[in-house]
């Protein structure tokens, strides 16, 4: 099909505005975004309130000195463990089954010395905690060992007074990592949401549009790539508004509730991000409209995008994988890929391991390469997108298009 005169060159923003309005009331819309809403509040809120690892009750019955020596030892290790007296094993089967204690020591000093203390738990004692009752009972059983070889008592408390060898390390850490690490997994989880949920949107609206034949009417008034050039736009904003406000009420929730406390040079490097959601989608969502074009039904449309879901989950699983070391070479060539980049380098930048150089050659080449790449796809798109029945190939749909 031959262009037609540049006269319909502004049109792609009316189909733009199109997609937009009626992707915004569509169902998928509204129960995507309330499921994220709801699965990130469920987080929040368990971060905030849920207690975690390092965080223990633990319950005696007797004369409490295993419970009081295991609260010092994780004290000194930075464990919170806090020894609760119960006055016997009717109450502390009862504090186990309602939660108010995690564990209980039964049996007294000699006990422990003769082995027959007891640590009481409803099916499993956490392992950080079962750690530091088990040393505090070998502290004790040394005690007596000490103190049964006529060792001075006043030696014995100079044993138990022991400070951990301080580490010290090369680089200082950084206190805020933390909370940088859970801003980058949250960033890492809406970002391959949000490519792989719209950029979808992008080829099932491609197939709905050419299997009907509805695109041979838009086509009648307007250029082929003035229609791809709409359809992702319109969508890619939906996508880009969703992502805002999600963000936006996961950053609020997180400050009322006090689950992170977010650093500020976090909360710019997170807009960041949003640079490169535009600079991706624009990529992948070419690529999705040209695999639509392709195909004439929603079942065949699986098979074609097979090899790009395959790079964005790959992306993703880098981009989890540098949450841990964000220096790797892996992770630094991902943020540098076109590809991945988009899912790696805020991870890195939010974590403090993206050098100026590293940030700027990224985003030139993402620019680039999605720059190269839309016309090619426009291309494919438009080669494809009139042709109905079986699976076009893209050989055929280029020279179509020529």
């Amino acid at each position: 099909m031959s262009e037609r005169a540049p006269s319909d060159r502004g049109t792609w923003r009316l189909v733009a505005s199109r997609e937009f309005w009626v992707r915004i009331r569509d169902k998928g819309f509204l129960i995507s975004t309330s499921i994220t809403v709801a699965v990130l509040s469920v987080f929040i809120v368990l971060r905030a309130y849920g207690g975690g690892v390092g965080s223990f009750d633990l319950g005696w019955v007797g004369d409490g000195a295993l419970a009081e020596r295991a609260a010092a030892i994780g004290q000194r290790s930075g464990v919170d463990v806090t020894a609760r007296s119960l006055p016997d094993g009717d109450a502390a089967e009862a504090a186990l089954r309602d939660g108010s204690v995690d564990a209980v020591v039964i049996g007294n000093v000699q006990d422990v010395r003769d082995g027959t203390a007891i640590v009481r738990v409803v099916s499993g004692i956490p392992a950080q905690l079962d750690q530091l009752v088990q040393a505090a009972a070998i502290g004790l059983r040394i005690d007596g060992a000490l103190a049964d070889a006529d060792v001075p008592a006043t030696t014995v408390e100079e044993l138990e007074n022991q400070h951990p060898v301080a580490a010290s390390p090369i680089e200082v850490p950084d206190p805020d990592r933390p909370a940088k690490a859970s801003v980058a997994f949250v960033s890492v989880l809406l970002l391959y949401g949000q490519l792989f949920g719209y950029g979808l949107w992008v080829a099932t609206g491609v197939i709905e549009e050419k299997s009907s034949r509805v695109v041979e009417v838009l086509l009648s008034a307007i250029r082929p790539r003035q229609l791809l050039a709409g359809k992702i736009a319109g969508i890619g904003v939906l996508g880009l508004l969703q992502l805002i406000v999600i963000a936006a009420f996961a950053i609020t929730l997180a400050t009322v509730t006090g689950a992170i406390e977010i650093p500020a040079a976090t909360l710019w490097a997170a807009a960041l991000t949003v640079g490169w959601f535009v600079l991706a989608f624009a990529f992948y969502a070419s690529l999705f409209a040209a695999a639509g074009a392709l195909v004439s039904r929603m079942e065949e449309l699986q098979n074609v995008i097979v090899p790009i879901n395959l790079i964005v989950f790959a992306s993703f699983l880098i981009s989890i994988g540098a949450l841990q070391d964000p220096g790797s070479t892996m992770a630094v060539v991902a943020s540098l890929l076109p590809m991945s980049s988009a899912l790696a380098m805020p991870v890195r930048i939010v974590l403090g391991s993206a050098t100026a150089w590293q940030i700027a050659l990224s985003l030139v080449i993402v620019i680039v390469s999605t720059a190269l790449l839309i016309p090619l796809a426009g291309r494919v798109y438009a080669g494809a997108v009139l042709r109905t029945g079986a699976k076009v190939r893209i050989r055929d749909a280029w020279r179509a298009a020529a």
